[in-house]
Formats: C-alpha cells, structure tokens, sequence
C-alpha cells in the first residue's frame, strides 16, 4: 500500500530535516531510534538513523515500545494516506479518541524518530543549514511563531506497520436497512467527478492564470469567474450541496499538486503519474490531498484562510474511521455521526455548535470521492456507509474493486461536437481529450468540442493529427464523420505550414501605405502587420532605397527611451530609440496623450482609468517599477505609484493643526530633543514648522518661557 508523496522524496526531506537537528538533539534521537554504541560523527549517524527507518525489523520493535496513543496517531496517518499533518489536526483526533493529553504523543513519536518537524525547504551548497532552522528541541519548535500552523511528517515504513493498530473507536450506531421497499436504493458516485472538474480547472487555467492577493484570497475577477464558472460552479449529482464547489476544486488541485503557485499566480502543471493509471490509484490521490486543502470548508465554503478548513481535517477522517466500525449489512444515520463528533471532537465539545458540514462532506465530497454509499428512508433521513473503495481507499481492504471497461465511451458528431459517455471515462482518456478538446459540459454524458484553438494547443503539446485521429477512433463508437477528420487535416496543415526564419530583418513603417508602397518597389519582404514586414534575408535588401531612423537587436537589454514629465503622468516616447515592443507595453497601462505629437516625439498619459485597467490585467508596481527603470532610466514616479496602489491605500485623514513657526531648523532640532517640550509637540512638519496640539499651547509656552523663549499669547494667535 503506497502513501503519496512516494517514499523516496520523503527520503530526501527527512534527511534536510535532520540536518537542521542541534547535535544534542540528533544523538537523543538516535539512541531512541537506532541505538548507537559508540560516539559517531553526526553525518554519520544521520545515515544510520535512515537505515532504521527503512529496517522493518527495527521499525516494529520500536512501535511494539511506544504507548498505544502513538501507535494510534501513527495509524491515522497511514489511513489518511497522506503522510504530512498539522499538528493540530492530530492532537483534536487523539483528545477525540479519550486521550486527555493529545500532545505528548506527537511529542513522544518526534523523540523516536518516526515523526519529524516539516521544515521549510531549503537548498544549501553544503550540508550546513540556516541558523534560523536550527532545532535543539521540538518544544521550542512547537512554540515558535509562525505564519502556518507546524506540520510533521510521518515515517513511511511506520505508518505501514501500525495500520493494523486497534484506535479504540466504539462501535458505528447503524441500523438495519429498510424492508419494506419504500425507501430509496443504495447510491454509489462513478468517482469521475473531481477528475473531471479537475482537468477542465487545468484546461482553464492554462489559457489564463489565477491571481491571489496578499491575504490569500483571490483578485474579484477571478474569484467571480471561479464562482460563476457554468462547468467549475455547475451543481453535481450528490445528495448534498457543496458550497463554492469551483473553489473547492482549486484547493484540491492545489493539494494534489495539479497547480502550483509562483509569483502570487496559480499557474497548471502536468498531471501525475496517478493519471495514466486505473481510477483507483487517482482517487488513491485525490483522498490523500484532501486534508491539505486550505481555504475552503465544508461548512461555509471558501474563506481565503489557510486554517479556514478549521477542525474538518480530522473531523472527515474520523467519521470514515466511525464508519468503519459499522456492522456489515448496517447504515449509519448522519446526524448519528454527528452526534457522535460533537460528543468527542475537542472542537465541538460541550458546545452549542455542531459539525453541521460533516453532512456535507459525506453526503458530497466523499460521496462524490466513491468512498460512501448513500441511502434514504421514507422521512428523508440521509443514512450512509463505507463503499469497497472507500475501505480500499482508507487501507482496510488489499485490493480495490474491479474496474469495469469500455473502450468506446465516445461518440463524435458531424459539428465536432464530442459526446463523452462516463462509463467509460479513464484518467488517461480524460487527460488525453483534454490535450485537443475544450469541455463543454459535465453530467452524465459529458461534451467537449474540436475547435481550432483546441486543436492548435494540442499540437503544440506534442500531439499530431495522426494521434489525435487515433484516440478518436479508438474510443469511438462509429466511424469518424469525413467533416471531422477534414477539419483535422486542416488545421494540422496550417500548423505545419509556419514559417521558422534562423535569421531575419524586422522593418517597421510609419504606416500601411508605407509598408505598400515599399513591397510595390521591390521590397522581398511577407507582410506580417500593417505596418510590419519581414525580410529572411538582408543580402536582398538595397538600403539605399530606405530612410533609416534607427536599427534594433532585440536580443541587448531595452534601451531607455520614454521622458517622463514633472508631473509624474506623461511619458513621452522618442520614436527614433524605441522599439517595437514598447507601443506594446505601454498601452498596458497608459493611454494616448491629447497632448499634440511633436517630431519623432508620440505621448502618453497615465490616468486613473488606464491604471485600474490595468490592475485587472495583473501589473504590479514592482512590474511598473522595472518598467521605469528599463525604459525612462528612473524609478517609478510618486504620482504613479499612488494611481496604481490607490484602491489599496489606507483612507486619509483631514486634521485640524496649530503650526508653530521658529527661527531656524536648529531651534527646531533642540525642541523635539529636550524631554520638556518633545512631549508636547505632535510632529514636524517643516525644518522650521512643527505641529503642537491646541491643549498643550499653555505648557509648551510654560517649557518655552523656562528657557527665556517668549511665545505670543494664545488667545491672540492669528486665525
């Protein structure tokens, strides 16, 4: 039974994580673990504390030694299947289990070994990592400040052999199933449903990023387009509604590494090894992602926080170990369940809350996850239980259930429409028509469309029509329409019909007649714009049939060619040091100028308008920074900084001053300076204007008059 992350990458972290141990610490470690005899160096003794880890031998003596708390939490780890856990997660589980301390456990397994410290990662030349990573104990690490709750984890080998491990959870309440034929048949999901939505997530991001904000959340635009999304945001087949289902979708991908984040932007990455598998090994997955999504709960959906999951990470994986103590032949209510959670969980504990998402997650996530099977009564009370995938998935079973085939699930139609019956969907297929097709919409017969974009992205993945054809062919139930494979043929060819120059002459004209004019005279040069023009090779051109204004290798940094005015907003763009990519750049965040153009002079003006359009389209001040930098050789201009970040600016504020004029800025200096009068004067304002509260003018006049300063009488001070 194989856990994800694969061992071998765990090999590698737990190795960095160890080297951060104080040597004090490693060597406890040690003894506990592998039991040394003599005094090894460090970096030996690191070697041989992997090599008891990967000893089954070893591993199960130490776990026949630890008290069966830990053994318990090493346990739930190995049937979450995802080997990486908030510590806190861990602790409500084992508080809910009856264990009144559900730290000292985590402590007790992270002395041994078993469990270690998730750090941050880090890449160093040598063997030497950051000061500020350096362990001497896990109490200390337990207590440090930090922006993510700490997370250990666990020990492959170990989590493996105390799977068996009894977690003294009572027995499921169930009840026996309906006799009497009136209420409803047991429902199984196909688990095709967050595959689907996850590879038609990646379709979408692919053609354009997510966007986060500082406080994790994301930009109103793509937040809206998540929520309002008709394939992401469309209502599932389950018995429960799951809230910002579409959001959901992004943390699972997240979790399961299907996104990755750079640069505050969600971007798509290539699917995994578990997707040119059976279904089982992806759901295998999914389920072992599902504890890392942040940011979205069952209970109230998104809530941009990492902890917005709150105590459902280990809620969910208590109730499916609940359900695994269900007799067999019985269902288990779900308000039963959850009765039982708030009962238990420290979360919920003698509160008047209640775990109102477990509904939720079992009725919707899990369902749709293949792990639970759900039935109603007559009432309409929602009764549930473990499905043979959610026993495999959860490792109480060896083998998952059979996986029925049918290769041809498609049928093509003359319009290119691609009608996709789920029966017969597999991970590898959906990977596949997601290369060269563009989803339309998810039910029980799914619909994707062969368009020229779709066809063009795909080819330039690496398929070719040949391929293409024969996924098409193999999976469909008919012979292809002749209209669709002309098509195919068609946009293939014009693909392959692209032109690559090794080397070319770029010519730009002030205008098309221009550019018409010089391809009547003899120019040998393929129109590319109305105004650009392509030459393959310089050797055909007569220069001295053109006006040079000034050449460009684009391949040397960009050349400094934009003046920008005193008043921080107007660039002027000297037309004979530009290039072509400039017009480009600056209408991204600028419009034209009314200003009049001068010779070999075009302007530009930064207004609010062009800045807030802007910002919709992902600039930054640190892009407009390095713009400025790049192109007016200054930094970027106050006027715009404050365009560009004003919707994110703190509110000002209107004060009402008493400003105190003196003679000379040092007079000014001694003021703040002596402890008497510092205290009495709000700010400077000025070398020689400070700002003095209209309660304090009698005490500094007081200070002022100590030293033989006169200062005029309040009450005749000008208005």
């Amino acid at each position: 039974m194989e856990m994800t992350p694969p061992a071998e990458s765990l090999t590698e972290q737990f190795r960095r994580t160890f080297l951060c141990y104080d040597e004090s610490l490693l060597r406890q470690v040690a003894q506990k673990l592998c039991r040394p005899r003599n005094q090894w160096p460090a970096s030996e003794l690191i070697d041989r504390i992997q090599a008891a880890l990967a000893n089954p031998v070893v591993v199960d003596r130490r776990l026949k030694e630890l008290p069966a708390a830990c053994r318990q939490a090493l346990a739930l780890i190995a049937h979450s299947r995802q080997p990486s856990w908030k510590v806190g997660s861990l602790v409500e589980m084992l508080i809910a289990l009856g264990h009144s301390d559900g730290l000292a456990p985590i402590l007790d397994v992270l002395q041994r070994g078993l469990l270690v410290p998730e750090m941050p990662p880090w890449t160093p030349a040598t063997d030497s990592p950051p000061v500020r990573l350096r362990l001497k104990s896990f109490e200390t690490w337990l207590g440090r400040s930090q922006p993510t709750p700490q997370r250990v984890i666990a020990s492959p080998l170990a989590t493996a052999r105390a799977l068996g491990e009894d977690l003294g959870l009572p027995e499921c309440p169930g009840e026996s199933p309906m006799t009497d034929g009136r209420g409803s048949a047991p429902q199984e999901a196909d688990g095709l449903e967050w595959p689907i939505r996850l590879v038609v997530l990646q379709q979408q991001v692919a053609l354009g990023p997510l966007r986060r904000t500082q406080q994790r959340d994301f930009f109103k635009r793509d937040l809206e387009r998540l929520r309002g999304d008709t394939l992401l945001a469309a209502t599932p087949d389950a018995p429960a509604t799951i809230l910002d289902i579409g959001l959901f979708t992004v943390g699972l991908a997240l979790a399961v590494g299907l996104l990755h984040e750079e640069d505050a932007e969600l971007a798509a990455r290539e699917t995994s090894m578990a997707w040119r598998g059976p279904l089982a090994g992806l759901l295998l997955e999914l389920w072992a992602g599902l504890p890392n999504v942040e940011g979205w709960s069952p209970e109230t959906g998104w809530r941009a926080d990492a902890n917005a999951a709150g105590p459902y990470a280990s809620a969910q994986l208590l109730t499916l170990m609940l359900l695994s103590r269900l007799r067999e032949g019985s269902w288990a209510r779900v308000t039963a369940i959850e009765a039982w959670l708030h009962e238990h969980h420290p979360y919920w504990k003698g509160g008047k809350a209640k775990p109102a998402g477990i509904t939720a997650f079992l009725l919707g996530v899990a369902y749709l996850l293949r792990m639970v099977q759900v039935r109603s009564s007559p009432g309409g009370a929602a009764f549930v239980r473990l499905s043979d995938m959610g026993r495999w998935l959860l490792g109480l079973a060896s083998n998952p259930p059979p996986a029925v085939s049918y290769p041809q699930t498609l049928l093509i139609q003359p319009n290119l429409e691609v009608l996709v019956y789920r029966q017969g969907l597999t991970p590898g297929l959906l990977v596949a028509l997601s290369r060269f097709a563009t989803w339309k919409g998810i039910g029980p017969a799914c619909t994707l469309q062969l368009e020229p974009q779709s066809v063009y992205r795909g080819l330039e993945a690496g398929e070719s029509f040949a391929t293409i054809v024969e996924t098409l062919e193999r999976h469909s139930m008919k012979a292809l329409p002749m209209a669709v494979l002309d098509s195919l043929r068609t946009w293939s060819l014009k693909r392959e019909r692209i032109t690559v120059f090794p080397s070319a002459a770029l010519f730009e004209f002030q205008s098309a007649a221009d550019l018409a004019e010089a391809i009547s005279r003899g120019l040998p040069a393929q129109r590319l714009t109305d105004r650009l023009a392509v030459v393959a090779g310089e050797d055909a051109i007569d220069y001295r049939h053109f006006r040079l204004t000034g050449t460009r290798d684009y391949c040397l940094p960009p050349e400094p060619c934009v003046e920008v005015d005193p008043d921080g907003v107007t660039l002027g763009v000297d037309l004979v040091r530009s290039d072509l990519l400039l017009e480009i750049e600056v209408e991204r965040f600028a419009e034209l100028s009314p200003r009049p153009a001068a010779i070999g002079r075009r302007f530009y003006r930064l207004t609010p308008s062009s800045l807030a359009a802007a910002r919709q389209q992902g600039v930054t001040a640190a892009f407009l920074g390095r713009w400025f930098e790049q192109r007016a050789g200054t930094p970027i201009t106050p006027a715009a900084r404050l365009l560009l970040a004003g919707p994110e600016m703190p509110p000002p504020e209107l004060r009402r001053q008493i400003v105190l004029h003196v003679a000379d800025p040092g007079i000014a200096d001694g003021l703040l300076q002596w402890p008497p009068t510092r205290s009495l004067i709000q700010a400077r304002l000025g070398p020689t204007a400070l700002a003095v509260a209209e309660e304090n003018i009698t005490a500094l006049s007081e200070r002022l008059r100590e030293i033989g300063v006169l200062m005029p009488d309040p009450a005749n001070r000008a208005p």
